[in-house]
């Protein structure tokens, strides 16, 4: 898959007519962050950013290893949670011993095609926990016709999904203003991406926009936990139904 791992650089061509290898399989990369360090800008206690966290990754991975068009799954983490999360859903783990989101996906891309040379390559983060197998599906259909491309958050500011096709080079560039960022790199924009995939939840405004959305199970489970234990505090969201 991710033959970026060569350090190719991604073509900035516009033109996309060249014959190039299907996108009939991934390598998804997953990274994740320890969980003590996940979700700072929620506004609440650290032990229940690390529920959540957790609860979003579970979700995130589930619409993953459940999507019959990703050949494999690598999660790199140093978190042990994850990782026997992770293990538990069939993915492989990558350990992390980066500093960067960026470093984190390089790293997993150098594993990824060791193992599948001849596959692509789909970055996702771990906070999309209204992520479907039916939406991974749907963003690698309208990735295909490009070398690599990805997808802009709900604001569209930020980015949630890259995917670059077999050949190609793997080329992030997170963080803030990420969207602008990778349309310089030559990745093309998925307009038309669906709403799951673009919904990232970093504040509880979009926690409780994914609520409206539709969340995964394990989201909805610790939502409702935490309302049945008096624990959800002071902020509201409406009540989650998978």
């Amino acid at each position: 898959m991710a033959d970026r791992a060569s350090g190719r650089v991604a073509s900035t061509t516009t033109d996309f007519s060249y014959a190039a290898p299907h996108l009939s399989f991934v390598t998804a990369v997953v990274p994740v962050k320890a969980l003590g360090r996940a979700k700072s800008r929620l506004a609440l206690p650290e032990h229940q950013r690390r529920q959540l966290a957790l609860a979003f990754a579970a979700d995130t991975l589930t619409a993953v290893t459940g999507c019959a068009d990703v050949a494999a799954v690598l999660v790199v983490t140093a978190d042990a949670d994850i990782a026997a999360l992770a293990s538990g859903l069939g993915a492989q783990v990558v350990p992390d011993h980066t500093a960067t989101l960026d470093a984190a996906v390089a790293a997993a891309v150098v594993a990824a095609v060791h193992d599948h040379p001849d596959g692509g390559v789909l970055v996702v983060p771990a906070d999309l926990p209204c992520l479907r197998p039916s939406d991974v599906s749907e963003v690698l259909r309208q990735a295909d016709p490009f070398p690599a491309s990805f997808v802009a958050d709900r604001g569209g500011g930020g980015t949630t999904m890259v995917v670059a096709r077999p050949g190609e080079a793997v080329l992030t560039g997170y963080g803030v203003g990420s969207a602008e960022r990778h349309t310089s790199l030559g990745l093309h924009p998925l307009a038309d991406a669906p709403a799951p995939a673009r919904h990232d939840v970093d504040t509880l405004a979009d926690l409780r926009a994914a609520v409206a959305l539709g969340l995964g199970a394990r989201t909805v489970a610790l939502l409702g936990e935490w309302r049945r234990s008096g624990g959800v505090g002071a902020w509201e969201v409406p009540e989650a139904e998978a």
